[in-house]
């Protein structure tokens, strides 16, 4: 199983693979459910090699060995790191691989010598299934509880890093991100702000909204949440006093539907799994 790559895909790598009777699969490249955990097993696997390569690491008469004076002998040591991994304790799963795959029980005393000769009873194969089916739950019980307290954690530190949900209100000022910009080679535009001179929200759609100028131009299209940041006018400017009267015009404007807002106007009439809004 391998990417894309020329040294991977091709067909040397075919002929060899039908010599010995295997397939060779052809995935994605750099896919998180593959190459992930691939790399993360060969991670492991080189720390292993390199520490049983140089046992005398740390010591006083070990001296590090530059590029050229690397071991040679790694494959000698190989069968020794895969036995290394195949029982080392996985803290995800409280279990070892071999333990997990071949169902060898655990915390447990020992059959005596005598009771392992002898024949094999049914009873006993029952009871070695069950105990393997019990172990494999318990694993994955592990692995769900591990990977529950590490969403736990990353959402925390992502709720600790972020606003949440920010919700505008019509007539408000607000500055909307020029994300072409990011992406521009021109030294001129470099020097240019980020973030547009300040807009008024006349409507929401979801969470979305629609922007106009301070002249009152209508902006094309809508803008998202994300791409707004709510912009406060220094106090005695121009700008200030307007967005001022503008404030307490949606307030009077306001009130005055609240008051003529009746609950004739306001029947819901439900047709046709419908909701619409008049008179019945």
């Amino acid at each position: 199983m391998s990417d894309r790559g020329k040294h991977f895909n091709n067909t040397i790598v075919k002929d060899f693979c039908a010599k010995w009777n295997c397939n060779t699969h052809v995935i994605a490249a750099y896919s998180p459910w593959i190459n992930g955990l691939v790399e993360g097993a060969n991670k492991i696997l080189l720390h292993v090699l390199k520490r049983l390569c140089a046992p005398n690491l740390g010591e006083d008469d070990h001296n590090a060995l530059s590029w050229d004076e690397l071991p040679l002998n790694w494959p000698d040591h190989l069968d020794d790191a895969v036995t290394a991994l195949n029982h080392r304790i996985l803290p995800a799963l409280k279990f070892s691989l071999k333990e997990l795959l071949l169902g060898q029980v655990i915390n447990m005393p020992r059959t005596d010598l005598s009771n392992s000769t002898s024949t094999i009873r049914l009873s006993d194969v029952s009871t070695q299934m069950a105990y393997v089916a019990q172990q494999q739950l318990d694993g994955y019980d592990a692995a769900v509880r591990h990977a529950i307290k590490h969403k736990a954690a990353f959402d925390k530190r992502v709720l600790e890093r972020t606003p949440g949900e920010v919700i505008f209100s019509i007539g408000q000022l607000v500055q909307f991100y020029r994300s072409k910009l990011d992406y521009t080679f021109d030294a001129k535009r470099k020097l240019l702000l980020k973030w547009s001179p300040p807009h008024r929200i006349t409507a929401q759609l979801r969470n979305s909204y629609k922007l106009e100028t301070l002249k009152g131009d209508k902006i094309a299209g809508e803008m998202h949440a994300q791409c707004l940041r709510a912009f406060i006018p220094r106090e005695g400017t121009r700008l200030a006093e307007e967005q001022l009267e503008v404030e307490e015009r949606l307030v009077r404007w306001q009130e005055q539907r609240e008051q003529n807002w009746s609950n004739e106007d306001a029947t819901r009439v439900f047709q046709g799994g419908h909701m619409e809004w008049g008179t019945p």
